[in-house]
C-alpha cells in the first residue's frame, strides 16, 4: 500500500484545479436549477460509500436518489492535484514538528479513484473490536460484515499455472460474484528473487500462510488489486455503481458543496449547497422526503454536521453557530495508519537464478508472456501481529498501554464521555495486543528491506473546524506519537526487519543495511530516528464520527443514526470505532452495503 498511494505524496499539496469534465450522462447536473426540488434521498457525497448506497437506493426504480459531488468526472484516474483536496495537517510535535499532506479524493468516485488500489480488508478480531465498542446486541462484526464483503466485491482468481507454481491461493466462500466491484490479481510475470522473499517470510518464527488474503487471519498472501479483470483498469465506486446505470430516478450534482443539513426541529429534511466555482451564485437547497444520508467521509463529514449544529458545544458556541445536538464525539477519535517509508538495504549476495526452480520459474512466465500481460504482477503482503513482531517484548507493551491513564495522552479539550469511549477502546486493544489475529505491521515484499507499517496507533487525532472561519477547510491534528507506545512499536518493527532481513533465510545474502544504519543501535537510538522518519498516514483516514455508545462519545448508533436526530445517516470511514489492519476502501464497501440494508429496511424500502 505504501509503493502505490505514498509515491505520490507530494502531489497532493498542490492546489485543486476547478475543472468541470464533461459527463456523458444526462442525469449529471452542474447547476442548482437543473435538479428536482426534493428527492426520496439526498446523499452529500459521490464518492466510495456514497455512489454504493445510491446504486442500492435507486435499483428498483421506485425511489429518486440525489448524490451532491463537490469534486467532478475525470477520465483519468489514480493521484493528481485536480482530484484531491489541499489540505496540510497541523505541526506534529511528536514527529519534530512536521507537517504532512491529507490526502483524500476530491472528485466523482472519491477516494477509491485515486488510492493505490491495494484491495485488503482487515482481520476478525478487528472487526470483532467494533461489536465489543458498540454496546449491546451489536451486528457490526466479522460474522455480520462478512455477507456485505461478498456483495461488494468479486474477485477475479489468479492466473492457474502462476498460482500453481507460487502459491498464489484464494476461497471463493469470502468473496462474491456479482458486484461490478472487483479485486484482481495481475497476471505479469514475478521477477524470480520473489520467491527467495516468500520462503525467507514463511520461514519467519509465528508466520502463517491463510488460504486467502479475505479469510479474516494474519500472515503471508497474495493479494488483489481493485482493478477490471478484463479492462484491467482501476475498478472504483463510479465504474462500478454509476457508469453503467444510467438510471432516470439517479442523479448527481456535481460542483457543489453542501454547507449545512436542513431541519425541521431535530429531523433532517434536506441540505443547503453553494456552487464551488461561483461565489456570486446564491446558495440553492433540495429536500429530502425520506433520509438525509451524509457520505462526506472522515474530513468533511465533521465538518458539515459542525456547520449543521452538531457537535462539540464548545467549538459550536465559539463559531456562533448554534447548537442543535451537542455530541462532543464529531471531529475526535481521529486515526489513520502510519509507516516509515524504507527500511533501506542492499544485497551482498544478490539472489541468483541457482536459488530458485528456473523450470517453475519460467513456465509461467513464458505462458503468460505468449499472451497480453496486464494489472501488473501478483503482489504480496506480510500481514503480522504483535506477538509475532516482538515475542519477547509484546506483553510488556501491553501492560504498559493498559496501566495508561486513559485521558493522559488524549487532547486536552476531551470531556468524559470521550475520555470513557477511548477507556473501553483502551480495554479491547490492550487484550488484542496480546493476540495474533490483529494485524499490526504490514510489509509489502518486492525486495530487499522496504516500508513497514504500523497499522494500530494508540494515539487519538482530532478533525475540527477553525471556529474564525467555519466554512473554511478542516483543521487536521493527527496528534502521531502523542502516545509514547506507538513509536515503542515502531521501533520493535524496525527490529522484525532487520531480523528478517540478516538472518534465517536471508542470512547468505549477507544484506547490508542503511537506513537507519549498524550505528543506530538502542531503542532510544531507534526511537530518536523513527520520529524522523514517521509519516503519520496512509490517506486512511477514519473514525470522526464513530458508531459508539453516545455516552463514549459516539455520533451514530447501530443503525448508523445521527444521535438526537431523525432522518440522518451516516455511511463512510468516519463511524468506524477503530481502524482494521488493512487498507480501507474494501471495508468502506462493506461498511456502505450493510448502511444500504439498514436504510432500506427503515425507510419502508421495497
Amino acid at each position: 500500500m505504501v509503493l502505490l498511494e505514498a509515491a505520490a505524496v507530494l502531489l497532493a499539496v498542490s492546489s485543486v484545479s476547478a475543472w468541470p469534465t464533461t459527463s456523458p450522462y444526462t442525469n449529471v447536473k452542474t447547476r442548482a436549477e437543473q435538479i428536482e426540488a426534493e428527492y426520496d434521498y439526498v446523499i452529500i457525497g459521490g464518492g466510495t460509500s456514497g455512489l454504493t448506497v445510491g446504486d442500492r437506493l435507486s435499483e428498483n426504480g421506485k425511489y429518486s436518489v440525489l448524490a451532491i459531488e463537490y469534486g467532478y468526472f475525470d477520465t483519468q484516474t489514480g493521484m493528481n492535484p485536480k482530484r484531491m483536496f489541499n489540505i496540510t495537517s497541523k505541526p506534529q510535535p511528536g514527529l519534530n514538528d512536521r507537517t504532512f499532506p491529507v490526502g483524500i479524493g476530491c472528485v466523482v468516485g472519491g477516494s477509491s479513484c485515486v488510492n493505490g488500489q491495494v484491495f485488503l480488508r482487515g482481520t476478525k478480531e478487528e472487526y470483532n473490536a467494533w461489536e465489543t465498542l458498540g454496546g449491546g446486541n451489536s451486528t457490526w462484526n466479522w460474522e455480520g460484515l462478512l455477507p456485505y464483503f461478498k456483495k461488494g466485491i468479486t474477485l477475479s482468481p489468479p492466473e492457474p499455472v502462476q498460482a500453481k507454481n507460487y502459491n498464489i491461493t484464494y476461497d471463493m466462500a469470502y468473496w462474491g460474484t456479482t458486484s461490478k466491484i472487483f479485486g484482481t490479481f495481475g497476471t505479469n510475470y514475478l521477477q524470480p528473487y520473489i520467491k527467495v522473499l516468500y520462503n525467507a517470510m514463511k520461514n519467519m518464527p509465528g508466520i502463517a500462510v491463510p488460504v486467502d488474503s479475505g479469510a479474516g487471519e494474519p500472515g503471508l498472501y497474495w493479494y488483489p488489486i481493485s482493478q477490471d479483470p478484463i479492462k484491467y483498469e482501476r475498478s472504483y465506486a463510479r465504474s462500478g455503481h454509476w457508469d453503467d446505470l444510467n438510471r432516470g430516478n439517479y442523479e448527481m450534482l456535481v460542483g457543489a458543496k453542501v454547507t449545512n443539513i436542513l431541519f425541521d426541529g431535530t429531523t433532517a429534511t434536506g441540505v443547503t449547497f453553494t456552487s464551488r466555482n461561483s461565489s456570486d451564485t446564491p446558495p440553492a437547497q433540495v429536500k429530502a422526503r425520506r433520509q438525509v444520508i451524509l457520505a462526506a467521509g472522515a474530513v468533511h463529514t465533521p465538518q458539515i454536521l459542525m456547520r449543521s449544529g452538531i457537535g462539540p458545544s464548545p467549538l459550536l458556541k465559539d463559531a456562533d453557530i448554534p447548537v442543535l445536538v451537542d455530541l462532543p464525539g464529531v471531529g475526535s477519535n481521529f486515526q489513520d495508519h502510519s509507516y516509515i517509508r524504507n527500511i533501506a538495504y542492499s544485497w551482498g549476495t544478490t539472489p541468483t537464478d541457482s536459488d530458485l526452480d528456473l523450470e517453475l520459474f519460467n513456465k509461467p512466465r513464458d505462458i503468460i508472456a505468449a499472451r497480453a500481460p496486464g494489472g501488473g504482477a501478483p503482489s504480496l503482503a506480510a500481514m503480522i501481529g504483535l506477538p509475532v513482531v516482538t515475542p519477547d517484548k509484546y506483553e510488556a507493551l501491553a501492560q504498559a498501554y493498559e496501566s495508561q491513564d486513559p485521558a493522559a495522552y488524549l487532547p486536552s479539550n476531551y470531556e468524559e464521555t470521550q475520555i470513557e469511549g477511548y477507556k473501553q477502546q483502551q480495554k479491547v486493544w490492550a487484550k488484542l495486543m496480546r493476540s495474533t489475529n490483529p494485524v499490526f505491521l504490514e510489509i509489502m515484499l518486492h525486495g530487499p528491506g522496504g516500508a513497514i507499517q504500523n497499522l494500530h496507533c494508540m494515539s487519538r487525532g482530532t478533525i475540527l473546524m477553525d471556529p474564525k472561519d467555519p466554512d473554511g477547510e478542516m483543521q487536521v491534528d493527527y496528534r502521531a506519537a502523542s502516545n509514547p507506545v506507538d513509536v515503542d512499536v515502531m521501533v520493535e518493527m524496525i527490529k522484525f526487519m532487520r531480523r528478517y532481513m540478516t538472518t534465517g533465510d536471508l542470512a547468505q545474502y549477507e544484506a547490508k543495511e542503511s537506513l537507519p544504519g549498524s550505528n543506530i543501535i538502542t531503542d532510544s537510538e531507534l526511537a530518536a530516528w523513527a520520529k524522523e522518519q514517521i509519516i503519520p498516514s496512509v490517506y486512511h483516514p477514519i473514525g470522526t464520527a464513530a458508531k459508539m455508545p453516545r455516552e463514549w462519545g459516539g455520533v451514530v448508533d447501530e443503525d448508523l443514526q445521527v444521535y438526537g436526530t431523525t432522518n440522518l445517516t451516516i455511511i463512510d470511514a468516519s463511524i468506524m470505532p477503530t481502524i482494521v489492519g488493512a487498507t480501507t476502501s474494501m471495508t468502506v464497501y462493506a461498511v456502505a452495503e450493510k448502511a444500504a440494508d439498514i436504510i432500506k429496511a427503515r425507510t419502508g424500502w421495497d
